[in-house]
């Protein structure tokens, strides 16, 4: 069950759906409709980092005539993150705090966008940072471009005053592309962290994100999928990056390898869902998992004898194309919910 608007920087309020706001000229004439734009923030038992997000956001900048609606969604079960949203308070933009226990990404990010009122859902996760100039660059993109949806880079640095080495392309998202370009070639590459949605076209829906992934992940992929069949168009924000701040328990490389295999399970399952009668799509991937898995494969066991770290990358390689062969449900494992968050 759904707690909405429990919380407002720890006053209890109810939250009454709202048009923009107009503004006039002095005489009568609408000049221009305040937008506003609702960030939704999911988080299951990370204060700390959750403290640090919310910093973040409530301390965009450059929004003239924008308004912020921020909206964490407490995955846990003994609503562990109402503490942090009660402790908002000072200037910054106010945090809509909502409790939703029943497990899952899925259904966590399901409860944002039902909560969020914004012409525009923005998403972070509760591990990562956002700049300052955030949202005004997302907006920027979005107005210049036209695009339906406009991601942006994400920065891997290690949490806790750690080394991330090798590990920072695993958790980092770095397109070559101009501020302004058409990704939307690039939708299987991407994930709803770090990007912004133009709410009435790609998420009125009121559970767009699958939540029969809610455990494995990929549902963010889905979403991305079908919108691309529906012909929206994504574009890249390169100055909205935001910094992923990783724990020291994934910078282990069986953590990566088990992320790349279910990442290549994504690549093929998610083919799979979106639209009936696509095998010989999904037979391309398997081809291409399976050269993969050999090829690198065959890489990890050359360079392991006085090459670690190269053959580390390519074991990475390889569990990702044996994923694209062994997509099917039984082979799924568990990065979130019950299993290992990821």
């Amino acid at each position: 069950m759904v707690t909405l608007g429990s919380y407002l920087c720890g006053t209890k309020v109810n939250i009454p759906l709202r048009p923009a706001e107009t503004f006039s000229d002095g005489r009568g004439v609408p000049e221009f409709r305040m937008e506003t734009v609702s960030i939704v923030i999911p988080t299951l038992n990370r204060q700390k980092c959750l403290q640090r997000a919310l910093a973040s956001v409530r301390g965009q900048a450059g929004l003239d005539g924008i308004a912020l609606e921020i909206i964490v969604v407490d995955n846990s079960k003994d609503a562990s993150a109402q503490g942090v949203v009660e402790a908002c308070g000072g200037e910054g933009w106010p945090v809509i705090y909502l409790s939703e226990p029943e497990p899952g990404v899925a259904t966590a990010r399901n409860a944002g966008v039902r909560a969020a009122q914004g012409r525009w859902i923005a998403f972070l996760d509760d591990d990562e940072e956002a700049g300052p100039d955030w949202i005004a660059e997302m907006l920027g993109v979005a107005r210049s471009t036209g695009a339906q949806a406009v991601f942006g880079p994400v920065a891997a640095r290690a949490d806790e005053a750690g080394e991330i080495g090798g590990f920072a392309p695993y958790f980092s998202r770095a397109i070559d592309r101009p501020d302004g370009d058409d990704i939307t070639e690039l939708s299987a590459y991407l994930g709803t962290n770090n990007s912004m949605f133009e709410r009435a076209l790609c998420l009125s829906d009121g559970a767009p994100f699958e939540e029969s992934l809610n455990e494995i992940g990929g549902e963010d992929s889905l979403l991305l999928e079908r919108l691309t069949m529906k012909g929206y168009r994504f574009a890249w924000a390169a100055n909205a990056g935001v910094v992923e701040w990783v724990p020291p328990r994934r910078l282990d490389w069986a953590y990566v390898c088990k992320r790349k295999f279910l990442s290549g399970q994504i690549r093929v399952f998610v083919q799979n869902m979106a639209e009936p009668g696509r095998a010989p799509r999904i037979a391309f991937w398997m081809v291409v998992g399976l050269v993969q898995f050999v090829a690198a494969g065959a890489l990890a066991v050359a360079f392991r004898p006085f090459n670690r770290a190269r053959a580390q990358r390519a074991s990475a390689v390889a569990y990702g194309g044996l994923g694209k062969v062994l997509w099917a449900p039984r082979f799924r494992p568990t990065l979130y919910g019950s299993g290992l968050i990821s």
